[in-house]
């Protein structure tokens, strides 16, 4: 999966139009140290509610500046209060390095007490319900840290610049705007912005065990709209399109859909999405071809015996 991070210094970021450009989740800042509201980032209320109002996967971090553990408990604190009302679909992250000189300028902790750090706030995070990460480059891996004390928790690891991630990691931060880092929508006025690649399908994690908010989820189903009332609701019909998207007009996409029983799927605005018959394979998974020809925009819905019609995605048309 393909994704951006952002703090204020990305500006009034167009989510919109990094979500056309292919963007399948993005990390957030949501503060910088201690638990004081003038350290939230100005940006993290807006930019939540447009990931969540685009359906774009988002995880959470806070810049540390922590120097003992007591610093640590206050940046947990923040970073809870900051999560109050939101379910991110990524790993909530503390970011562990020293990119201002603030630690090396007021007595740089040793490797285990910035590994204490991380253990109290990670921990913290994890006992709290949520999926606890840390970010931190190369140097701070190998010199700053013992990574062998934090394998519980989910590794984005800071390595730009290179062909591929040397270490095993959950997330991979691919580029900085200094090493050709571009998002359209996000980028930096007169600079880019840093991408990341996902490793783990962590939306499905999430949502299957109940972490950051979200409870458990049955077996074998997904959550969709209500067509009708516009509630939540779960339904066995799990389908592997869980964004709008946008295609030219003639191009195929193939929806996959598995579920107990055959699905019907409609497009909701007529003169816009052909829907091809619905084919199987024999073991109860479902394609279906669409193919835009009128441009503009068509929810996408499926039904299967008893249960609600469901709104599933938005197909724009180009």
């Amino acid at each position: 999966m393909k994704g951006i991070d952002v703090s204020e210094y990305n500006g009034a970021v167009n989510w919109q139009t990094a979500k056309d450009a292919g963007l399948q989740f993005a990390m957030l800042r949501c503060g910088y140290g201690s638990n004081q509201t003038n350290q939230d980032d100005p940006t993290f209320a807006h930019n939540a509610a447009e990931c969540e109002r685009l359906s774009i996967p988002y995880g959470v971090y806070l810049y540390s500046y922590a120097l003992d553990t007591a610093d640590a408990e206050s940046e947990l604190a923040h970073i809870l209060r900051l999560l109050r009302g939101h379910k991110p679909l990524f790993p909530i992250c503390v970011d562990m390095e020293d990119a201002d000189g603030y630690k090396a300028a007021h007595g740089m902790p040793s490797r285990q007490m910035l590994t204490d750090i991380l253990q109290v706030e990670c921990g913290g995070l994890k006992n709290a319900g949520y999926l606890a990460g840390y970010y931190v480059n190369k140097d701070w891996y190998e010199n700053q840290i013992v990574p062998e004390s934090l394998e519980s928790y989910v590794l984005w690891y800071a390595r730009p610049g290179v062909q591929q991630s040397d270490l095993a990691c959950g997330i991979w931060q691919n580029e900085f705007p200094e090493t050709g880092g571009q998002w359209d929508g996000a980028n930096i006025s007169g600079s880019g912005c840093d991408t990341d690649i996902s490793y783990a399908d962590y939306p499905k994690m999430v949502r299957q065990n109940g972490l950051n908010g979200w409870k458990n989820q049955p077996a074998n189903t997904q959550k969709a709209l209500d067509a009708k009332t516009g509630s939540l609701v779960w339904t066995k019909c799990v389908i592997d399109t869980t964004m709008d998207l946008t295609r030219p007009a003639g191009v195929c996409y193939t929806v996959g859909l598995t579920c107990p029983q055959r699905p019907v799927i409609t497009s909701g605005t007529p003169g816009k999405v052909c829907v091809c018959p619905v084919m199987t394979n024999g073991t109860g998974r479902w394609l279906c071809n669409l193919v835009g020809y009128g441009a503009g925009d068509t929810g996408i819905y499926t039904h299967i015996p008893g249960e609600a019609v469901c709104k599933r995605f938005v197909f724009h048309v180009s």
